[in-house]
This record gives structure tokens, C-alpha cells and sequence, in this order.
């Protein structure tokens, strides 16, 4: 089965070589490195132009000149171009581990035997482990830290909150040809994915951490702490704040759900 991972690159200096790096040195050879850039400023393009120079058959670095400033768009992008049969995202500042490819490809193809082969859409997800800029973990597990059961996970719940990043899915063609193209509500790619899994195929959780998910300040999407104890303290230093995001997200989210069915049925 080919592979193709699809990075889509902002200003990721100074963390972007040593996530190629991790890529590069997974145990699962067959696979591709997608990257399309969204118009950097910062020393990423140079950065991955000579990775590309080393690795031509591995690094693939697409220069069109197209730019959006919009992460969710420069996925898109991305996505329209593989014709791989599996399909993972990946972040331009984490730390892959080194099986994170060839075990997520066995839960791929675990899901397609067990629910109808690769015409059903298939989306498997891993723990992840968050670490700060510079590298020092915070903690093992994501889901413990924003208290959330990824066993859990169905329709009924992504509607109203996205629970699995882009950089710890990966899913095969069918679902991207059942995902493509992402509705303009769609609120992010990941959460666009995770939806139209959840309503056509089957989503599989792969109970190991197989990614250190970097915070720091510069993260379009980071980790929060959704213990109750951390939410009353939020809810008491700024509660006019925290409801005004909850109905934004809340109108967001309808307005997402609507494109969904709209998707589904076209």
C-alpha cells in the first residue's frame, strides 16, 4: 500500500529539521513526504529545499506560488494532490516516533478487514505526548491532560468538539474522497475529517502515544487542561470571556454540522 504524509509549513523555523528528521527515520520505508509552504518568512522554505536536495525520492517540496495564509486551505491543497492509499497529516514543529507510520498503517488495514475493506472509509488515531519549545515532556498523554476518553469518540461528540488533531490520524482513500472538498464552514481540516469519518466509516483509537506534540507560543492549535478544576478557574478569572468563545464555537459548530449534511448528501 503507498503511503503519502502531507505537511502543510508556516514560519516552522526552529523546530521544522528535527520533525523532518523523525519523519525521515521511520521504520516504514515506502512512503512519500508531501510539503507545500503558505508563504514563510522565517528560513522553513530554504530549510526544506535542502532536505528535498538529499532525500528526491522521499521529500517531495511543491512550489507553486499558490499561498493562503489559512492552515485548513493549505492542507486542502495538500490533500487534492496525493493518490496514495493511506494518508497522514503532519505538524511542522512535533517529534514523530519512530514507529509511528508502520503501526498506524497496521490499524489501517486492521479496520479495513474488520469493516468491509478499502471502499469504507477508515480513520485510526493515536495518543500523543505534549512537550514544551524545548522538547521537555509535560506530560504522556494528551487525552489524560484535557481529560477526555479517546475510546469515546463518535459523531455525537465531534459534532460539538474536535477530540483527535491532525498530527496523530491517518486514514485511507476513501475517506479522502469521501472528506474532499472541505466545506468553507468546515472549521478545521482535522475536525472536517474526524466528522466524515465518524458519519461514513469507522473511527479506531491506537491506545499508544506515537507523537510529542509541541507547545509553544507560536501553536495555531495547542493543549488545554480540561479538568474541572482548571475550567472553574478559567469560568472564575474570566467568565464574559469564556462564554462569548463557547457561542461563537457553539454557532461555528452548527453552521459546520449543516455543511456536513449538505456534504453528504451531494
Amino acid at each position: 500500500m503507498s503511503v503519502d504524509i502531507v505537511m502543510a509549513t508556516y514560519n516552522g523555523m526552529p523546530y521544522i529539521r528535527e520533525q523532518l528528521q523523525s519523519i525521515l527515520w521511520q521504520d516504514y520505508p515506502q512512503f512519500r513526504l508531501l510539503i507545500h509552504d503558505d508563504g514563510s518568512t522565517d528560513g522553513t522554505v530554504e530549510e526544506i529545499r535542502k532536505v528535498a536536495e538529499r532525500y528526491p525520492d522521499k521529500v517531495f517540496f511543491i512550489e507553486d506560488g499558490i499561498t493562503f495564509r489559512d492552515v485548513k486551505k493549505n492542507f486542502e491543497h495538500l490533500l487534492k494532490m496525493t493518490d496514495a492509499d493511506y494518508i497522514f497529516l503532519t505538524d511542522q514543529d512535533d517529534v514523530w516516533l519512530p514507529s509511528k507510520v508502520s503501526s498506524m498503517v497496521k490499524h489501517i488495514k486492521n479496520g479495513e478487514q474488520q469493516y468491509g475493506g478499502m471502499h469504507k472509509s477508515i480513520l485510526v488515531f493515536s495518543d500523543l505526548s505534549p512537550i514544551d519549545k524545548n522538547g521537555f515532556p509535560k506530560s504522556t498523554s494528551m487525552f489524560k491532560m484535557e481529560n477526555v476518553n479517546p475510546r469515546a469518540v463518535c459523531l455525537e461528540l465531534l459534532l460539538s468538539r474536535n477530540i483527535i488533531p491532525g498530527c496523530v490520524m491517518a486514514f485511507n482513500r476513501s475517506l479522502l474522497e469521501a472528506s474532499l472538498p472541505f466545506a468553507n464552514e468546515a472549521i478545521m481540516h482535522d475536525w472536517w475529517l474526524a466528522l466524515v469519518a465518524a458519519a461514513t466509516g469507522n473511527i479506531l483509537y491506537v491506545p499508544k502515544s506515537l507523537v510529542l506534540y509541541r507547545q509553544h507560543e507560536r501553536n495555531a492549535i495547542g493543549v488545554r487542561d480540561h479538568t474541572l478544576k482548571s475550567s472553574f478557574f478559567r469560568l472564575a478569572k474570566s467568565p464574559m470571556n469564556m462564554l462569548r468563545r463557547f457561542s461563537r464555537l457553539g454557532q461555528r459548530a452548527v453552521k459546520q454540522a449543516v455543511a456536513l449534511l449538505e456534504h453528504l448528501a451531494g
